[in-house]
């Protein structure tokens, strides 16, 4: 059995929260599930964020009762990830994509969290700097709560 040595141990400071803004982003996983506010097919997409050690996590909702709404809100993931295979089975695919997110800092469990608002297009991730990630073995924890997206906090309602 292990004998833990406590002169061995330092304590660490977690991940910092991160910083409010646009930042370049990366599909490190792509979880098809449900909604379990709605019932709805979704996808929990986890990102690594360029410059954080941290991750962000992005729901996609697929509303049928307001297809206009989640046709845009889809359509808004796949230009800023330069997704262009339209066959949303083949969400496998997406790992990897790089792309740009709005982070917002809103309170959760009595704690500030960074939240992705939306996506952000191509078009607007011109004056980003270059994409830096932290390598796979750095990036695996995090002290982020996954947060549901509200849709009235979309930037297209």
């Amino acid at each position: 059995m292990w004998q833990f040595d406590p002169n061995q141990y330092e304590a660490k400071e977690g991940f910092s929260i991160i910083p409010v803004g646009d930042h370049r982003v990366r599909i490190n996983d792509v979880i098809s599930k449900k909604s379990k506010n709605t019932g709805n097919d979704m996808f929990e997409i986890v990102l690594d964020v360029s410059g954080h050690g941290s991750k962000l996590w992005y729901y996609l909702v697929l509303d049928p009762s307001d297809p206009k709404k989640t046709n845009q809100r889809i359509g808004t993931f796949f230009d800023s990830f330069g997704i262009t295979d339209y066959n949303m089975a083949n969400y496998p695919r997406w790992k990897g994509k790089v792309g740009a997110v709005r982070v917002v800092h809103e309170e959760y469990n009595g704690d500030q969290q960074a939240k992705v608002r939306f996506c952000l297009n191509r078009k607007n991730q011109d004056k980003l700097p270059p994409a830096k990630f932290a390598s796979a073995e750095t990036a695996t924890a995090t002290n982020f709560a996954p947060i549901v997206d509200e849709d009235d906090a979309l930037p297209f309602n």
